[in-house]
């Protein structure tokens, strides 16, 4: 099994995702954008992002303690300020909304979370990202 650490736009957010993605990858860790099917339909297929350290899952983010049952991932200590720096690259770079989730591949979330891109970045600097929560982002003055 494998961690996939994704954020996800809806599909008109795609260009600013790459550019943000770009953008992330110079500061923080590697963030590779899917591309789009070339059916006509794919301009309805959401755009989404890996975050990884060298592309593909994200396992080796996981301190040797991480436990998949687990209310939090244990990120290694090393990593938490690259990933905080790649989330606040895409959030403030990137597409209006966002949906992020760190689930391993098959998994689905438990619960959806809404909260701001700077509370998100606290919880990634903090290694408190949900083994089985998506976040959506909202801008602060969203909140509600």
């Amino acid at each position: 099994m494998c961690l996939m650490l994704i954020a996800t736009a809806d599909p008109e957010g795609r260009d600013r995702l790459e550019q943000a993605a770009r953008e992330a990858s110079a500061v923080g860790l590697k963030v590779t954008v899917e591309h789009p099917p070339k059916s006509p339909w794919a301009r309805e297929t959401a755009a989404r992002a890996t975050i990884s350290e060298r592309g593909g899952c994200a396992c080796s983010l996981l301190s040797d303690d991480a436990d998949w049952n687990a209310k939090f991932w244990a990120m290694r200590p090393e990593v938490l300020d690259r990933l905080a720096q790649t989330f606040q690259s895409l959030v403030e770079e990137g597409p209006r909304h966002l949906t992020v989730e760190a689930l391993w591949i098959g998994d689905t979330p438990r619960e959806t979370v809404q909260l701001t891109a700077a509370e998100f970045v606290g919880l990634a600097r903090s290694s408190r990202l949900g083994t089985r929560t998506r976040y959506e982002l909202l801008a602060a003055n969203e909140r509600s």
